[in-house]
């Protein structure tokens, strides 16, 4: 018996063992079989950062490359890469090519054999032209007016000029009352209006102008507003703000969504002409909205104060109705999603977050603390502080936001205070915690990647994950945390596995099958768009499943992983433009 039994075994791991084998085989036969490639951020460097790009699946390790001055053709520098690596998500052989003692302006490639990589530039100002990209794409979803653009020639008549009615009765307004909405920004998957990615998109972007007011002037984009004296960033994000204004109920809770009951068919935004609603009230969008108003009341005060005095009293009333609920409320019915998506807790988005408001409500306390002062929403911050980790931005956790304004109101450009300030000070070792593991993941990364997430919306991550690490920088001065933000760059402008940028119209070869309705009725190229990137679970069943980092596919019909969001562009843009202006 038990000779039987060893036998078996002998059996079963020989049987594992030639599986491995034949696994390994097959790996390494896809590797080889793939082209070498040279992949780079294909717009560009800093000349006083690093710069390193990926030679990809070379069949012989390459001994040198040529770093080449695309404008004359003559080689810079001859470089030594480092050793080939496997990288354990994508499995390609990788070799590391440094080249950042390089720090001269100009515009170059790399080049090994007959490989060649896309050009790119070193210049101080490289991050510019496609910051303004991502930005402009706003001015170009407006929902509600006519847009005829000169720049781009992308037009359309006025649209969902009757936004909206009232979803169902909600024990403050009836079924069918008109409630004028019109304006926001369209999603570019159903043309519908979220208040809650509408609210983290003003909540990053304005959070950003904050931090860096000189860096976002008037003319810079080209708007309809451009010329008013006013930057054209506060000009765009009015459109998303004004729109959320009407959201709000007369007793402060804010409803979470206005679309149609059907998906649209894939006409222009003028030709879905469908009745349009908003959906039910919610705790955590009425917080989230109390906390992008805030934001707004301090920051639209100077130029703007009236309005900013409708933003503050828009957000003290959302903040009078949460504390008139003590557990988080959604006013959900069957049948709201038939024709949007739903924002809420689901089969995809399952993180623990979506099961409470805190976080939302920590968002609020700390953006109206720090626009009013008044010590009751302090109160709240400090007392719910500990609980909640420091997670990425984004509208199923926004408390990170909130973290950092408030650590930046009470210190010095986030330097550690002294004497120390117990909230300060825990706010400070939250984000270096968090930006210490996510180091150890981009050194285990072959790509540098900081989110090893790879879900709905994982290129959005990416650039969060940048931002902490750009905050434990400025926290720290370790250069390490800012080389690692400036990867996630990187990774997101080229130096990937597929050899593209995400971002529509950026780069030699960007993304160009956007999942966009508008796009794709109009066979237009909108340009500045960030995708969402790979998502293992492909629930398109268009991309490939169950691959990490290559659960990717440049085609329009991939919504789970090449459709675009507002939100995404708003985590770029401030990742970006912070490495761009750092001190």
């Amino acid at each position: 018996m038990i000779n039987r039994i060893q036998r078996l075994l002998v059996i079963l791991v020989s049987s594992l063992l030639v599986i491995l084998a034949i696994s390994n085989l097959l790996s390494t036969h896809a590797v080889l079989s793939n082209p070498a490639k040279i992949v780079v951020n294909q717009v560009g460097y800093l000349p006083d950062r690093a710069k390193i790009a990926l030679l990809v699946n070379s069949k012989v390790p390459s001994k040198q490359i040529e770093l080449v001055n695309s404008t004359n053709q003559k080689v810079v520098q001859v470089i030594k890469p480092s050793a080939s690596q496997q990288d354990d998500e994508s499995k390609d052989l990788l070799q590391t090519i440094d080249f950042s003692q390089i720090k001269q302006s100009g515009n170059y490639f790399l080049r090994s054999g007959t490989v060649q990589s896309q050009p790119f530039s070193i210049d101080p100002h490289v991050y510019q032209e496609p910051i303004n990209k991502l930005l402009r794409s706003y001015y170009l979803q407006r929902c509600g007016v006519a847009i005829n653009d000169a720049i781009t020639g992308i037009r359309h008549a006025p649209c969902h000029i009757n936004d909206g009615t009232i979803a169902h009765l909600d024990g403050s307004n009836p079924a069918g009352k008109v409630v004028p909405s019109i304006g926001g920004w369209h999603d570019a998957g159903d043309y519908g209006k979220y208040v809650s990615t509408t609210a983290v998109t003003v909540g990053r972007l304005l959070s950003l102008y904050e931090l860096n007011p000189s860096a976002f002037s008037d003319r810079q984009l080209s708007i309809p507003e451009s010329g008013n004296g006013i930057s054209d960033l506060l000009d765009e994000m009015r459109v998303g703000l004004d729109w959320m204004l009407p959201m709000q109920r007369a007793d402060g809770a804010v409803y979470r969504k206005l679309s149609g009951k059907k998906w649209p068919p894939i006409v222009a935004p003028n030709e879905d002409t469908q009745p349009r609603f908003l959906y039910g009230v919610s705790t955590p969008e009425t917080a989230k909205y109390a906390a992008a108003m805030a934001i707004a009341a301090r920051v639209y005060a100077p130029k703007q104060p009236a309005q900013a005095k409708i933003y503050l009293s828009a957000a003290q009333r959302a903040w009078e109705y949460l504390q008139l609920q003590s557990t988080m409320q959604v006013d959900w019915v069957d049948g709201d999603d038939s024709g949007s998506g739903k924002y809420l807790a689901s089969e995809v988005d399952i993180e623990p977050s979506l099961k409470i408001d805190q976080d939302d409500r920590l968002w609020a306390a700390a953006e109206l603390f720090v626009t009013t002062r008044q010590p009751q929403y302090q109160k709240y911050f400090v007392q719910k502080l500990p609980s909640l980790p420091y997670a990425i931005f984004e509208w199923k956790d926004p408390s990170s936001l909130g973290m950092v304004n408030y650590l930046r109101s009470v210190s010095n450009n986030l330097k550690r205070s002294t004497p120390v300030n117990p909230i300060t000070l825990q706010i400070a070792n939250k984000i270096q915690d968090r930006a210490d593991a996510v180091l150890q993941q981009v050194k285990k990364s072959g790509y540098h990647l900081a989110n090893h997430q790879f879900i709905w919306g994982s290129n959005k991550m990416t650039a969060e994950e940048g931002i902490t690490l750009f905050l434990a920088y400025q926290i720290t001065k370790n250069p390490l945390y800012l080389q690692g933000a400036i990867d996630q760059i990187d990774y997101l402008l080229g130096r990937n596995p597929f050899n593209q940028t995400f971002v529509t119209g950026v780069g030699t070869k960007p993304v160009q099958h956007v999942h966009h309705i508008f796009a794709r009725a109009n066979k237009i190229d909108i340009p500045g768009l960030l995708v969402g990137g790979a998502n293992s679970g492909a629930q398109d069943n268009i991309a490939p499943k169950n691959r990490g980092i290559l659960s990717y596919l440049d085609d329009e019909r991939s919504y789970a992983t090449n459709e675009y969001a507002i939100d995404y562009n708003a985590s770029l843009i401030a990742l970006m433009s912070m490495v761009a202006n750092v001190k």
